[in-house]
């Protein structure tokens, strides 16, 4: 599952009735506990590993790669070759590159963000926050799109210990529609500094331009 499949794959709060049938506190002391967590993190920096499995659990893709975050706003993904792709959040726009076939998809950041729960991770205020229910169990989190959400995708975010500083170790996103993407992060940095060119992306010479904003 690429990037671009995320982002178009995803786009709440609770329905009153869902309200009278599940604590709102409940959700609301989980959500808090995960955002306590991505506090302590300024900035993030690991390779990683990506399976993509289907509904029959059969390996369909299998990518290695680099990501950095900054928060708010920031964000670094590149996937290696074979299937090299980049994706950059600059705080304004969310680009999607790929090379093979020499395309930048360009995205208004906010509007990804609502579309998307990986890029919540950039942002604690970001309203798209109260389109996920979150739920959690030791060091895992996750995140189930309630009735207000436009898409079945799901999140869950897996830490390395119980500590409020232990690092992210694993994400797992489900699109809802058959496929699961488990991402192990590795060799992980944690509030560093990073470096600022990261995220900003030049589209390159003779690249097509896919603007959505």
């Amino acid at each position: 599952m690429t990037f671009k499949t995320l982002v178009a794959y995803s786009v709440g709060i609770f329905a009153l009735a869902q309200q009278a049938l599940q604590p709102v506190a409940a959700n609301d002391a989980d959500r808090d506990a995960l955002l306590e967590r991505l506090a302590q993190v300024s900035t993030l920096e690991a390779d990683f590993s990506q399976q993509v499995t289907d509904m029959n659990g059969d390996l369909v893709q299998q990518l290695h790669g680099r990501m950095a975050l900054a928060r708010p706003n920031y964000l670094y993904w590149q996937t290696d070759a074979p299937d090299e792709t980049l994706m950059v959040a600059d705080g304004i726009n969310l680009w999607y590159y790929n090379p093979f076939v020499e395309q930048v998809t360009v995205y208004q950041q906010a509007e990804a963000v609502e579309q998307s729960p990986l890029l919540l991770l950039l942002d604690a205020d970001a309203t798209a926050w109260a389109n996920y229910d979150v739920k959690m169990a030791d060091n895992s989190f996750a995140l189930q799109p309630n009735d207000q959400a436009q898409s079945p995708q799901s999140l869950q975010l897996v830490f390395a210990g119980a500590d409020l500083k232990a690092p992210l170790s694993r994400i797992i996103l489900d699109d809802g529609q058959g496929q699961m993407s488990t991402i192990e992060l590795t060799n992980v940095k944690l509030n560093g500094a990073v470096a600022k060119q990261l995220f900003t992306f030049k589209v390159p010479a003779g690249v097509d331009v896919d603007d959505q904003r």
